[in-house]
């Protein structure tokens, strides 16, 4: 009975059985009397319950699960005009036919094909899997010396306040610099193997010696302490973002500022207030759209990149740029690049900087997925396959952005050939096009006038 009530256990879930009640509480599950003044005490011991399964009887029930899930919360109930029954015809043979799970994932992405839509993923569900065995990364590069040590060509900077930034290297106490030579790794002799990372498996996220030298002996050496990481991901990507910084700041004379926005979610969100604040006072601003993975959509990053001085605060010793309200705004003019992996909130964000007027798109057409998604329910195993939920239309009532991208005002290519170089096409124009604003638009500044001496 859905309304029952029995003073002790309200609000758990029950399931009737005579005179005795199936109650759940959590994670917990006993056996009461259907009486009040009720309590669990006897919990049920769930140690060796398991639950036997017939794989191929699961998944049909699940092929039809995930037909009905993208027909009942697919944005338009017409399904781009297809038939959606006809669909399920079509695939139902190769469902029957799977013999593992991941067959089922294929029968899935072939009905996630038909949609002609974009974000619309299938999850892997339950399936065997191997453990991943975390090998210990440095944060660094080598190289072979003719002595048989490794010397460390590049270190990688961190910000070792996040752990996904910490670099082992140049932590506290270790010390290491370019130039250095690893002589031995958890005592094993770096001479005796050919290639570094030998000795550094498994070994992530644990605490290992190695021995430094500034010479490629064994004399003199000097043993450190370090805690490998499992990724170098993030410390690449950040050598990366300030290595772009760098080359802008030394195209423009220090004119001109740098942010790369990773994502539209928690951390591009991260990124521009980070990025942003120490590059107010510069004259302009290059957006670097490249490569952003979406997540939210950016209305808010819109917002910030929008705003205009309000107004200034003269304070003592300080210039006015660094004392203006709000804290976030600049008001020189700016250029967003995008290219192909520009994408969903990747591609809202450059249609956001056109709408709002801040500048010019150059580089090349973003993604196109502006179909999203928000959430609909799972498989029976754990798996998923995801509906996309919503579809962005223009002010003007026109389906916009969805499998056309946005096209730059400025097609620029990044040929792998001149990145190869250490050249970057796209940061050339933007540093030229924003010059050429500057010298036909000086960015304007005010000084403070002098203080009042009469009131």
């Amino acid at each position: 009975e859905p309304k029952t009530v029995i003073e002790g256990v309200a609000n758990y879930q029950l399931a009737h059985n005579g005179e005795k009640i199936l109650v759940q509480k959590g994670q917990d599950y006993a056996i009461i009397k259907a009486a009040v003044e009720q309590n669990i005490k006897d919990k049920l011991d769930l140690t060796h319950l398991t639950l036997k399964i017939d794989p191929q009887v699961e998944w049909r029930q699940m092929f039809t699960d995930a037909w009905r899930i993208l027909r009942d919360w697919f944005y338009d109930p017409g399904m781009h005009g297809m038939d959606w029954q006809a669909v399920h015809d079509k695939y139902l043979p190769l469902a029957k036919a799977a013999k593992h799970r991941t067959d089922l994932d294929y029968v899935f992405g072939e009905i996630a094909g038909e949609m002609n839509a974009g974000h619309i993923y299938v999850n892997s569900g339950d399936q065997p899997s191997v453990k991943r065995q975390d090998n210990g990364l440095l944060g660094a590069e080598f190289s072979k010396h003719k002595s048989g040590y490794f010397e460390i060509t590049k270190i990688f900077a961190g910000e070792n306040w996040t752990p996904a930034r910490r670099s082992p290297l140049t932590e506290p106490g270790v010390d290491a610099k370019v130039g250095d030579f690893v002589i031995a790794i958890d005592g094993v002799r770096t001479d005796q193997v050919a290639n570094i990372f030998q000795l550094l498996e498994h070994t992530a996220d644990r605490t290992i010696s190695v021995e430094l030298n500034n010479k490629a002996s064994t004399k003199g050496a000097r043993k450190v302490y370090v805690k490998p990481i499992s990724s170098e991901s993030q410390l690449r990507y950040l050598d990366w973002v300030n290595s772009r910084r760098a080359l802008v700041d030394q195209l423009s004379g220090g004119r001109i500022g740098y942010v790369h926005l990773p994502n539209t979610a928690i951390d591009g969100n991260r990124e521009l207030f980070k990025q942003m604040i120490p590059q107010i006072g510069k004259d302009a601003l290059i957006i670097d759209d490249r490569y952003n993975g979406g997540g939210f959509i950016p209305d808010r990053m819109i917002e910030l990149l929008s705003r205009k001085t309000m107004n200034y605060w003269k304070r003592r010793g300080l210039d006015l740029d660094s004392n203006a309200t709000p804290l976030i705004a600049h008001d020189g003019p700016k250029v967003m690049l995008t290219n192909g992996q520009s994408s969903s909130g990747g591609d809202a964000l450059p249609y956001y900087f056109r709408k709002a007027g801040l500048g010019k798109i150059i580089g090349t057409r973003t993604w196109g997925g502006l179909i999203g998604i928000s959430g609909n329910p799972g498989l029976a195993d754990g798996g998923s396959i995801l509906a996309s939920t919503f579809r962005f239309m223009d002010t003007e009532g026109n389906w916009a952005v969805e499998n056309e991208g946005v096209t730059p005002d400025i097609e620029v290519i990044d040929r792998p050939e001149l990145i190869a170089q250490g050249r970057d096409p796209s940061i050339e124009r933007a540093v030229e096009e924003l010059l050429k604003d500057l010298q036909e638009n000086p960015r304007k500044s005010i000084e403070s006038p002098p203080a009042p001496t009469e009131f």
